[in-house]
């Protein structure tokens, strides 16, 4: 059986990106750290994982703007094509 679909977010995609890679981070921390004894409060935890997904989100967005600059900045023209077939 698959999982049911997520919700939609009433407040934009960004909003449900973000759910979906706390969600991720939360699955992947609850099974770290239920494995020790100073297990941490299920709220608390999910709260950080928020946290760290929006951290990660701004990070990524960043570096995104970057790398657009960046490709902005190339020229091809076609004679730079043509010697691409050499």
């Amino acid at each position: 059986m698959s999982a049911p679909p997520a919700p939609a977010s009433a407040s934009g995609s960004s909003t449900g990106t973000t759910r979906d890679l706390a969600a991720r981070i939360y699955i992947e921390l609850v099974g770290r750290v239920m494995l020790t004894e100073n297990k941490p409060n299920p709220v608390d935890l999910a709260k950080f994982c928020y946290k760290l997904a929006e951290a990660f989100q701004s990070i990524e967005a960043d570096a995104h703007k970057d790398a657009v600059a960046k490709m902005a900045k190339y020229d091809v023209k076609v004679d730079d094509m043509t010697s691409w077939k050499k």
